[in-house]
């Protein structure tokens, strides 16, 4: 049974290279905070270069601009550079995927307050934040629009800000999470890593039970890439009592993931949400990894 009921997940090309990637590992000094441990899966790496050289764009702090979509207009998007943000250099970027607001008019609402639960944290780490506002009637994720609106925020959020194009990650609560896990795993030669609080695999990416496709053995099977993940669920979130979102790290194992070292799986004590401790401990999680040639 599920919840929500999503469409399938059409590939989303939204400026990854099409030939396959790595994954690689960071040294310690990549991540400010100093949590990235050397594990012997991975081989250590220099950190790769690949600056998107953008210039133009307001710094540092709160931004927000807007973009043309094909079919749907002008979009609103809204961002939170560092304080210590500089042109000079490229800067990872985390794109944050709000959870179902309830009507398409307090999306942009929605998508403001997953940017500011993120804000210190890259104030204090170095990177940029990019929170998109879903289109789907219900205030989430799903509509045939949100694949062209991240597209032409990626386009100019990467024009207007010198992004490091290997470290670009992913994260999503809620109806965000269960769209982040079919885009950042459509999308793994462009994403550095991923994280979710609150989702599940077979809330849009995939479903076990036939009830569309793929299935969840068959996608994760067939990822070459097996891109880094951190998911954190409540014990006494409907998704874990009722609707199996925790088997999914066992569907990721299945698939060729390893525990602890491109998969991290955190249940807490708790229900349908966050906290700050949890962004932190995601953020510590997915700043180890870029992307390789």
């Amino acid at each position: 049974m599920h919840p929500t009921p999503f469409a399938p997940l059409v590939l989303l090309l939204i400026g990854g290279l099409a030939d396959a990637r790595t994954t690689v590992r960071l040294p310690p000094s990549a991540c400010p905070a100093g949590e990235a441990i050397f594990r012997d899966a991975f081989e250590v790496s220099a950190i790769p270069n690949d600056p998107s050289h953008g210039t133009g764009g307001v710094f540092p702090g709160n931004v927000t601009r807007t973009v043309a979509v094909a079919q749907v207009g002008m979009r609103t998007y809204y961002l939170h550079l560092p304080t210590n943000y500089t042109p000079t250099q490229a800067w990872p970027l985390l794109f944050v995927f709000h959870g179902a607001s309830g009507s398409a008019a307090s999306a942009p609402a929605a998508a403001q307050a997953v940017r500011t639960d993120w804000s210190a944290l890259a104030d204090s780490q170095g990177f940029i934040v990019v929170s998109v506002v879903g289109n789907q009637i219900q205030g989430g994720w799903g509509a045939s629009a949100d694949g062209a609106e991240i597209s032409a925020v990626q386009t100019d959020a990467f024009a207007a800000y010198n992004v490091e194009q290997s470290r670009v990650y992913l994260w999503g609560f809620s109806a965000g999470a269960h769209f982040g896990h079919g885009v950042a795993l459509d999308n793994t030669d462009f994403f550095a890593a991923y994280g979710v609080s609150a989702g599940s695999l077979e809330q849009y990416a995939c479903t076990d039970d036939g009830s569309y496709p793929p299935t969840c053995a068959s996608l994760l099977a067939g990822i070459q890439r097996k891109i880094p993940v951190d998911i954190h669920l409540g014990n006494t979130d409907p998704l874990y009592t009722t609707y199996g979102a925790g088997n999914d790290p066992a569907r990721f194992i299945a698939g060729g993931w390893v525990s602890a070292v491109d998969l991290h799986y955190t249940l807490f004590n708790g229900g349908h949400t966050y906290t700050p401790q949890h962004l932190a401990q995601i953020w510590n999680n997915l700043c180890p990894f870029a992307l390789g040639p």
